[in-house]
């Protein structure tokens, strides 16, 4: 799989963006999916290493949609929406999306996703998270995917070492959250390291 000279031309939005894997069902994030979404978000203990607050009211979780959703249909970040049999169980995006600095051509993204507290512990961040990285390097022309975890979160780390990414290094006190200094453990993955890894044997199904 190799870049392509030619300007990137994004799918069309949003029925370009669906996926399916063996058990979940992947499309690009819409304003009607607020109410879905926002009895996972408001649950307090998802957030503990994540870059956000719980949401304490259904307009915010809205609000959110709508801002990913205009993002997503500027090519600065793609969010899916995971379910499993018709019912939400989590997100997964592909964020912080940078195609050049300057002279540089860049083309990489960072790789980030949550599940329900319901629907963890079923391999749904795994299955998600491969078909979207898939699609990243594939249909969105990335040359490189990052994926971070906090240290002290290993179930995270767990589905990126699933996902055959590799281990770049830890950044020690990386963030704060809750008056807590946390460490971040970095990993990637190139497009020419792709066929090597667990995650291309996870592609799914054309």
């Amino acid at each position: 799989m190799s870049e392509a000279a030619e300007p990137l031309v994004l799918p069309a939005y949003p029925q370009g963006y669906r996926l399916q894997t063996r058990r979940l069902q992947l499309r690009a994030l819409a304003e009607g999916d607020a109410p879905g979404l926002w009895p996972l978000v408001s649950d307090n203990r998802l957030t503990p290493f994540l870059a956000w607050e719980p949401h304490r009211s259904p307009e915010e979780t809205g609000n959110m949609v709508a801002a990913l959703a205009e993002a997503q249909q500027a090519g600065k970040g793609f969010h899916w929406v995971a379910s499993h049999d018709g019912q939400i169980v989590g997100l997964v995006s592909l964020i912080d999306v940078r195609r050049r600095h300057r002279c540089w051509t860049l083309n990489r993204a960072e790789l980030a996703y949550w599940i329900g507290l319901p629907y963890q512990g079923q391999g749904y961040a795994t299955e998600a998270a491969a078909a979207v990285a898939e699609f990243g390097f594939a249909r969105l022309q990335l040359h490189k995917i990052r994926v971070y975890h906090a240290a002290d979160n290993p179930a995270s780390g767990r589905t990126i070492e699933k996902l055959g990414f590799r281990f770049v290094g830890e950044e020690k006190e990386a963030f704060q959250k809750d008056g807590v200094w946390r460490h971040l453990r970095h990993f990637e993955l190139l497009v020419s390291e792709l066929p090597q890894t667990p995650l291309h044997a996870m592609r799914p199904p054309e």
